[in-house]
């Protein structure tokens, strides 16, 4: 069934309206008519049955008939990460959003290829994602940040892990995760951290940096063996 991410509350009887853009894939390239029923989700109220009630050249009108499903704890990753060209950027958060991400977390890094995001296109990928895959949630974004900052201001209660592709860190398969730890993944441009990035970032107390293939890896690649890891670890 068609599942769609709305940014309304989701209440019993009550009526949503869609986006433009939305109703236009219902009416126009799924072919949906009155009566027919699809599932909503916002990321707070859970999962809904929804029956369409009306069809305007530009608009589309549901009425909440059910919940299918009550909200539920998703996780909590962070995935932080230089930005890539577009179509790798795009594979790349789509992928973390099915494994579960919690926040795409754009950094600005020294040897950065890329140095502008589209946060309406990141926007868009992630929700597509949560849709397809049957998240109840849709990752927060945070804007583009340098690197310094981050770490500046970088939250006591989480271990931010970070591949190291100097191949001299540990081996990720040694690194011990505690369930009760909260957890993000950075994974630094494909020119790799500045010498001075990496000094910084091994002598913060929050981090930890890891050796994660006897290969270099693509961002992308780097990123998802991280996320998967980690979602692995702490869920088995």
């Amino acid at each position: 069934m068609i599942r769609l991410y709305v940014k309304s509350p989701l209440l019993e009887k009550q009526d949503i309206s869609l986006s433009d853009v939305q109703s236009h894939y219902l009416q126009k390239v799924m072919r949906l008519k009155e009566g027919d029923e699809i599932l909503l989700f916002n990321g707070t109220h859970g999962e809904w049955l929804a029956k369409i009630t009306a069809n305007l050249k530009k608009s589309t009108t549901l009425l909440l008939v059910s919940q299918t499903r009550s909200p539920q704890e998703e996780g909590d990753f962070w995935l932080l990460f230089s930005p890539l060209k577009p179509k790798r950027q795009e594979f790349l958060e789509e992928k973390a959003t099915e494994l579960g991400v919690s926040r795409l977390w754009p950094i600005r890094c020294e040897r950065a290829s890329t140095l502008k995001v589209n946060f309406e296109k990141m926007e868009a990928h992630a929700i597509e994602a949560a849709e397809q895959c049957k998240r109840l949630t849709v990752p927060t974004l945070k804007p583009l940040t340098p690197l310094s900052d981050v770490l500046k201001t970088w939250p006591e209660d989480r271990l931010l892990i970070f591949g190291d592709e100097t191949l001299t860190a540990p081996s990720l398969g040694t690194l011990a995760i505690d369930a009760q730890q909260s957890y993000a993944f950075l994974v630094g441009p494909e020119g790799g951290f500045s010498p001075q990035e990496l000094s910084v970032l091994r002598s913060h107390p929050k981090t930890q940096g890891v050796t994660l293939n006897t290969h270099i890896l693509r961002a992308e690649t780097a990123a998802l063996v991280g996320l998967s890891y980690l979602q692995v670890r702490r869920s088995g």
